[in-house]
């Protein structure tokens, strides 16, 4: 039995391996990534979630489903998200293999960028991610 359950786990590892390497979820990630960032200048403004719905014209709940990931974000929708909290949109496209840091630098002083999959977690439970998060090279 413990080789059975052991070949389990190995064969759930190796789906999700594969799965790591999809377009989908390249694509996912980059929305996460997105909505990471929002709610990250949504927290420096102090701007709740029905003020940037008011800003954006739309409801609460479109941009709850936004933050969440669950939206088709086009360029465009992006680019109107980041105008309503006096931001912008940056892409950056580099190898799979490659480590890419960000450094924001506000009013001349570097903040290192908080960690998009570690916050992303954490905000799905409630946590506060204000707070800068190392990131290994």
């Amino acid at each position: 039995m413990g080789a059975e359950k052991m070949s389990g786990v190995q064969e759930q590892l190796n789906w999700l391996a594969d799965v790591e390497k999809s377009p989908e979820y390249a694509a996912e990630q980059a929305k996460m990534d997105f909505a990471v960032g929002i709610e990250r200048r949504m927290e420096q403004l102090g701007i709740k979630r029905t003020e940037f719905a008011r800003r954006l014209g739309t409801s609460g709940a479109a941009v709850s489903v936004a933050l969440r990931g669950d939206a088709n974000l086009t360029i465009d929708r992006m680019a109107r998200m980041a105008h309503a909290l006096d931001a912008q949109v940056r892409v950056h496209v580099a190898a799979k293999t490659s480590s890419v840091r960000w450094l924001e630098i506000h009013d001349g002083v570097p903040q290192e960028q908080i960690s998009n999959g570690k916050t992303w977690a954490n905000a799905q439970k409630g946590g506060k991610h204000g707070y800068a998060i190392p990131i290994a090279a």
